[in-house]
């Protein structure tokens, strides 16, 4: 595992990885924070550690702590295929500027599309999530052009 720890694609892999798991544990926390702010809570026993005045849902969440769950979601689609696609990237021993492109691309549109989405902002959304999405394509592509054996010789 030496080897990888010094293979600057892999250290990048490794830092993007590393900031789109802190953005996932943000959205994670910010639900309750809204929820807190909103004065709801989910289950009997939040009852709790809820602040006073709040109350247990019953039926649909309010709209603000909904439009952080829905951000949350669509980020926990993505990140599966953007760790396994970057990791056989790096296995493969990819061109690092195919990785630069593709794991910083894909990571600035993660970043910036929950914030446009936490805003309500549009058009701004759907263009960051196709950066993103365009990302994880160009990774599929390269993937596949190396797994053909024609692979990028000139390693920057």
């Amino acid at each position: 595992m030496h080897a990888f720890a010094t293979d600057p694609l892999f250290q990048l892999y490794a830092i993007c990885s590393a900031i789109l798991s802190l953005q996932m544990l943000l959205l994670a926390a910010i639900t309750p924070a809204r929820r807190a702010k909103v004065k709801n809570f989910m289950n009997p026993e939040d009852s709790a550690v809820s602040p006073k005045g709040s109350t247990l849902i019953d039926g649909a969440e309010h709209p603000d702590v909904a439009r952080v769950q829905r951000a949350h979601r669509n980020l926990n689609e993505s990140l599966p295929l953007f760790f396994a696609l970057g990791l056989i990237y790096v296995l493969q021993g990819g061109c690092l500027l195919g990785g630069q492109i593709c794991f910083i691309g894909f990571t600035a549109a993660r970043a910036t599309h929950s914030i446009v989405y936490l805003k309500a902002l549009q058009p701004a959304r759907t263009i960051c999530y196709a950066i993103g999405a365009f990302a994880l394509l160009g990774l599929i592509g390269m993937i596949l052009i190396n797994s053909c054996g024609c692979c990028c010789t000139a390693k920057v």
